[in-house]
């Protein structure tokens, strides 16, 4: 139904540039835009929806493998990285049935939480208490592994 609009909406602005007949008014369009909206404001998003390429489900699951090599490189390289049941502050990880990953770049931590099914997936040692959380954010996560990846700030290669 969206795609559909979005296609009519084209059609329309294409169609007042060149003079063409529409098949609606810009304020019949509008509406129809404006309800199809509300219609799907509400809907619930899960593991299934879809940016058209892939799942959340498989884009969670294909952070999670990558992570995993990371980690295992990076022990490797000599960055600490370790997994713990429990958060720094001694808390169950959302109350059980998750732990934390953390490796400390050079750059500083990062660190992503996964279900306990997950565990071994990741070799890394085992700790009680994970280092104590520097605050980071994913925002700054993200520009600790594009510095520790080489990469310039903001995104753009070096």
């Amino acid at each position: 139904m969206t795609e559909e609009l979005i296609r009519e909406a084209r059609d329309y602005a294409l169609a007042l540039h060149s003079s063409v007949h529409v098949r609606h008014t810009g304020a019949e369009l509008i509406e129809k835009i404006c309800n199809a909206l509300e219609a799907t404001a509400g809907a619930a998003v899960s593991g299934s929806t879809s940016d058209g390429h892939h799942t959340f489900d498989e884009l969670y699951d294909y952070r999670m493998l990558y992570n995993a090599h990371a980690a295992h490189g990076w022990l490797v390289a000599g960055i600490p990285v370790v997994k713990s049941w429990k958060h720094s502050d001694g808390e169950l990880c959302f109350g059980g049935g998750w732990f934390i990953v953390t490796a400390t770049l050079p750059a500083g931590q990062v660190s992503n939480h996964y279900k306990a099914e997950h565990w071994g997936l990741f070799a890394v040692p085992e700790v009680d208490l994970p280092p104590e959380y520097d605050g980071h954010t994913p925002q700054i996560a993200a520009e600790r592994l594009r510095a520790a990846a080489g990469a310039a700030p903001g995104g753009g290669d070096s």
